[in-house]
């Protein structure tokens, strides 16, 4: 078993609890936690999305972990760069539109958390490449 698929599990399973917070925490409370803004995609808060899409990462690292091939490192990679695109585009819209009480935000992890799910999804994609090279 490789241990950059172990990584990938346990950065998956980081973003999912990450993101998880963060949805539950707009759910059920009504408001985006860590006194800063909350992005939209599409007229949802984009932290449902990135919670999606870690949890279709975590459960790809899952099966991957179980019976390691080509087509779930194939996925994961391709799930991980949609991901990208997808963080890349909250940041951007976050720095560029803050969506916080009069347009200024105080971070309270310094930057918006959408840096850190892009972070989390460059560190899974390279992982990913990493390991299919490895598999041919």
């Amino acid at each position: 078993m490789s241990k950059n698929l172990k990584a990938i599990f346990i950065f998956s399973l980081i973003g999912l609890l990450f993101s998880g917070y963060l949805t539950f925490t707009k759910l059920i409370l009504g408001n985006c936690p860590l006194t800063e803004g909350c992005p939209t995609f599409l007229g949802y808060p984009a932290c449902y999305f990135g919670f999606v899409l870690f949890l279709i990462l975590f459960t790809i690292s899952i099966s991957a972990l179980l019976e390691l091939n080509k087509t779930k490192l194939k996925l994961l990679i391709y799930i991980s760069l949609l991901s990208i695109i997808f963080a890349t585009y909250s940041t951007i819209k976050e720095y560029v539109s803050p969506s916080c009480l009069n347009g200024v935000c105080d971070y309270s992890l310094l930057l918006p958390t959408c840096v850190y799910g892009l972070a989390i999804y460059l560190v899974i994609f390279i992982l990913s490449l990493i390991t299919l090279k490895e598999l041919n």
